[in-house]
């Protein structure tokens, strides 16, 4: 249908908003919107003498889940929303902050974690370790085995660099 797809092509399909990294490989392209109190608790790490409860940032991961339950449908591929849902026991369970052995990290901590969920989530080829949380695929690799399908419905978004103009066109109006 066309001659060509670009590296990078923004597509819409269905709830799926991403980018193309290759014929296999789909980057997250929606971003990651939290409320003022989860901006300011995960600040916190990078203010001396700040006190923060372990209810807090579990309230913080909590509200991601919610976030990405309602609004990640792209992170089904690897059940990475099932994982981050079933890996919430053990976020409990974790200090607040990495604890240090011989200048390793010897535990990583609930800051880190939800620091490498963000990197995971972000809006770009990131890709991020969980296997604290019993994830093993790291959180953003969205491998579709047997390369990406697209719907009739897709719409591949074209912009300007600027990102000033835009036009959508649909799969199945390119036949």
């Amino acid at each position: 249908m066309l001659d060509k797809v670009y590296y990078g092509q923004l597509i819409i399909d269905g709830g799926q908003k991403y980018t193309l990294g290759s014929s296999e490989y789909k980057y997250n392209a929606m971003q990651l919107h939290l409320s003022e109190r989860a901006l300011k608790i995960l600040a916190k790490e990078k203010i001396k003498d700040a006190k923060v409860t372990d209810k807090e940032l579990v309230d913080v991961y909590e509200e991601i889940l919610s976030v990405v339950n309602k609004h990640f449908e792209l992170y089904d591929i690897s059940k990475f929303r099932q994982k981050l849902n079933e890996g919430l026991e053990l976020f409990k369970e974790l200090p607040i902050y990495n604890v240090y052995e011989s200048n390793k990290i010897k535990q990583v901590g609930k800051f880190e974690v939800l620091n490498r969920i963000l990197i995971g989530l972000h809006a770009n080829a990131m890709r991020t370790d969980l296997k604290v949380l019993g994830i093993k695929v790291n959180l953003g690799q969205m491998q579709v085995k047997g390369g990406i399908k697209l719907s009739p419905d897709a719409k591949l978004i074209y912009q300007s660099p600027t990102g000033i103009f835009s036009r959508a066109v649909r799969v199945k109006d390119l036949g």
